[in-house]
């Protein structure tokens, strides 16, 4: 596709293309995205007793989220109108500047992204402020933090709605000036890429190091069941949250980068677009190894899901998660161990 010239200060190639190939790697990666999710929200919801902790709360959240942006990845796929057959009426309008602007599907993508932060927040003040934890994550201030997570995923991808429009029969991005385009592709990459990531490894590393003060603390004691539970706890959250933390900066890193060089005119479209498929396929991995970062490695899940395509539906399993702080009736010989993961509050055993 040859890009048309149109007048503007600032003027994009088409955003619509096609790749046969591509389109198949995105249907299925889609696909995945939606049974992986609906399947994690199926189990979670239908034991909601079982997962009643708000870090289980957020993960729900986070599959919905992933689920609905698997959807809308599919359907930008499969809804476009082949280059220069935008209508040249007010649909057609419309079509570039809400569809084709991919402010639903980046807008589902970045809410994905900043439920992810709110989970590590979440975790980090259960670990190391857990006083404050339970105030800050109250049922009503939980449904807040998740309309926030939502606000931060909409609200910068808006910039599309205004600089998306339709020119002959295509939709461009055209901004108002080359340094409007700079400023604004700067800011999206803190927005969507360096903020998450710092507000994730700086939760993550706090939790870490305060489990590890947590474990030295308690080298010298003589219940080993307490020591071992501890160093279960430990290895366990300190592996799936480096996984959490090094794959959320390895599938958003490339699509970021390649939109940040774009808009301060260090690669110019045809480099962009070359690249695109494969950058864009990288992200939408993401939608796919959430439900087994978060779920699939979860003991708890596992169980419940297991029991669930068993057709295990007992009364006995929908009992209250005994994790979310509930005292715990435990002999004396367990005591001690019960203590330490008691003053690791959740996150230092299944949440």
């Amino acid at each position: 596709m040859e890009i048309s010239t149109v007048s503007g200060p600032t003027t994009d190639a088409p955003l619509a293309s096609s790749n046969d190939a591509a389109f198949y790697v995105y249907l299925t990666l889609g696909s995945l995205g939606l049974m992986g999710n609906a399947f994690v929200c199926l189990v979670m919801i239908r034991y909601r007793n079982v997962f009643n902790s708000s870090t289980n709360k957020l993960i729900i959240h986070q599959s919905l989220v992933d689920f609905l942006a698997s959807l809308v990845f599919i359907l930008g796929r499969c809804l476009v109108i082949s280059p220069g057959n935008v209508p040249q009426n007010t649909l057609g309008s419309f079509y570039c500047r809400l569809w084709l602007s991919s402010l639903p599907q980046f807008g589902l993508f970045i809410t994905s992204s900043y439920n992810l932060v709110a989970i590590s927040i979440e975790r980090y003040y259960a670990t190391c402020q857990p006083v404050k934890h339970r105030n800050l994550f109250s049922g009503s201030r939980l449904k807040m933090i998740m309309a926030a997570a939502w606000l931060c995923g909409w609200a910068p991808e808006f910039h599309g709605i205004f600089i998306a429009q339709r020119v002959g029969g295509d939709c461009y991005y055209i901004w108002p000036s080359p340094a409007a385009q700079a400023v604004g592709g700067l800011l999206i990459f803190l927005i969507e890429l360096i903020i998450p990531i710092a507000v994730i490894i700086f939760a993550y590393t706090k939790i870490i190091l305060e489990l590890r003060k947590r474990s030295r603390a308690r080298a010298e004691d003589n219940n080993q069941d307490a020591r071992n539970m501890l160093s279960r706890a430990n290895k366990n959250v300190t592996k799936t949250l480096l996984v959490v933390a090094v794959l959320f900066g390895i599938c958003w890193t490339p699509v970021s980068i390649n939109y940040l060089l774009f808009n301060l005119d260090i690669s110019d479209f045809v480099i962009y677009k070359a690249v695109l498929p494969t950058v864009l396929t990288i992200v939408t991995v993401n939608l796919c190894i959430n439900p087994i970062i978060y779920c699939f490695t979860y003991e708890r899940f596992q169980k419940q899901a297991k029991k669930m395509l068993r057709g295990g539906c007992r009364h006995n399993v929908n009992r209250v998660d005994t994790t979310s702080g509930s005292a715990m009736q435990v002999t004396n010989a367990q005591h001690t161990a019960q203590v330490s993961i008691s003053n690791a509050p959740n996150i230092a055993a299944e949440p």
